[in-house]
């Protein structure tokens, strides 16, 4: 695993930080809400209307801990090497609903104070969720549910998978208010789904479909790819926060 030096742990959560008051007033800091946004962008669309025969009634994924590299040129900046600067991390997990109704405008995650920097990258992960509820996600990174012609199906990965995203030109902090986006490209993930061959896959004694890493695993590995290749930084969205 990378080991981040300087790193500087944030306990999260919007109640936790609307009450820092103290904070709201430092302008070595700027407030950074963090926002995942679902995008339709490649999904299918168009002609007559035909019934599908696959229909997704549940997409949850459990993001852990996300992380901002400070850029190497403001650690050079430091004489010595001995940087001011550090990688901000912030804890999850979150849990996500990407079938949700608000999703594709963006689901915040987490707000913070963050150091004024210019950080180069954003880190994240795939963890993990370590509650009981919703039902199927203990355990769990992502859990898709839903029907092929009538048969009941579930996607259910525990892949713990790594993600870096890079900005162009950075991302700089100066005292402003900020609303960062996760772009997850979600058309590509349904068109996917809508095209995996069931007729191939193997049943359960119910009837029922089970993708796993157990079962039927050649599907899962190529939707996992699919998933660590549909995130990106939207750049061009990121704006300032009046909240």
């Amino acid at each position: 695993m990378k080991l981040f030096k300087n790193l500087f742990v944030l306990a999260l959560g919007l109640a936790i930080f609307s009450g820092c008051s103290d904070d709201d007033n430092n302008t070595d800091t700027s407030k950074v809400k963090v926002a995942l946004k679902a995008s339709q962008t490649g999904l299918k669309t168009g002609g007559e209307p035909v019934a599908e025969p696959v229909e997704m009634t549940e997409f949850m994924i459990s993001l852990g801990e996300i992380e901002f590299d400070v850029s190497d040129e403001m650690e050079d900046l430091i004489p010595g090497g001995d940087s001011i600067y550090s990688d901000i991390e912030l804890e999850g997990p979150f849990l996500i609903d990407l079938l949700s109704s608000n999703a594709e405008t963006g689901i915040d995650l987490a707000t913070a104070n963050v150091p004024n920097a210019v950080y180069e990258e954003i880190e994240f992960d795939f963890e993990p969720y370590d509650m009981d509820e919703p039902v199927g996600m203990l355990g769990n990174t992502i859990v898709v549910k839903g029907t092929y012609n009538g048969t009941e199906f579930s996607i259910i990965s525990d892949e713990e998978l790594e993600l870096e995203l890079e900005y162009t030109n950075g991302f700089s902090l100066d005292g402003a208010d900020a609303r960062l986006f996760i772009d997850l490209n979600l058309g590509n993930l349904i068109s996917f789904v809508k095209g995996i061959d069931f007729t191939q896959a193997v049943l359960e004694e119910d009837n029922t479909i089970l993708i796993s890493k157990d079962r039927n695993k050649d599907i899962l590995e190529q939707f996992e790819n699919t998933i660590e290749n549909s995130f990106d930084i939207d750049e061009e969205d990121e704006e300032g926060d009046d909240d």
